[in-house]
């Protein structure tokens, strides 16, 4: 098996992303790696209408704080023996953000939950776990939450 030294772990924030916590922690003890905890907030604001725009952007920069430190509460416990990274970034498309991380920190492995949407949900909402499993240059693990 290749050698796993970072593990990017997408998340939402919910409890069904936080499914696959625990398998990103024993891959990380497994291999001694690095697990990067990274949300992506979408710039909704580039969609707004103009005389929104600054409102929205100015609302956008009070939420990442309180975005971050959401993070680092979620996975804050982790064994002392796996290093864990927070990023929260801002992007148009999360899939895009986190494929550019991936390149940008040397990720070897990407771990995730996978919502479990229906079809039509797919359909119209898209998948930041199908786009990062078809076109991610690492191998990526998805986990599907309990009763899904």
């Amino acid at each position: 098996m290749a050698e796993v030294r970072n593990i990017l772990f997408p998340t939402d924030l919910s409890d069904d992303s936080f499914a696959a916590w625990p398998h990103a922690l024993d891959f990380a003890k497994k291999f001694g790696a690095t697990i990067h905890a990274v949300t992506v907030v979408e710039e909704l604001y580039a969609l707004a209408p103009y005389e929104n725009y600054g409102v929205m952007v100015e609302a956008m920069r009070d939420m990442l704080p309180q975005i971050e430190r959401r993070l680092q509460e979620r996975v804050k416990d982790p064994p002392t023996d796996v290093p864990v990274r927070t990023a929260v970034m801002e992007a148009v498309t999360p899939a895009g953000a986190l494929l550019d991380y991936v390149k940008k920190n040397a990720i070897d492995l990407i771990i995730m939950a996978t919502h479990g949407r229906g079809a039509i949900a797919h359909v119209l909402l898209g998948s930041v776990a199908e786009r990062l499993t078809r076109t991610a240059p690492v191998p990526v693990m998805t986990v599907r939450p309990k009763g899904r």
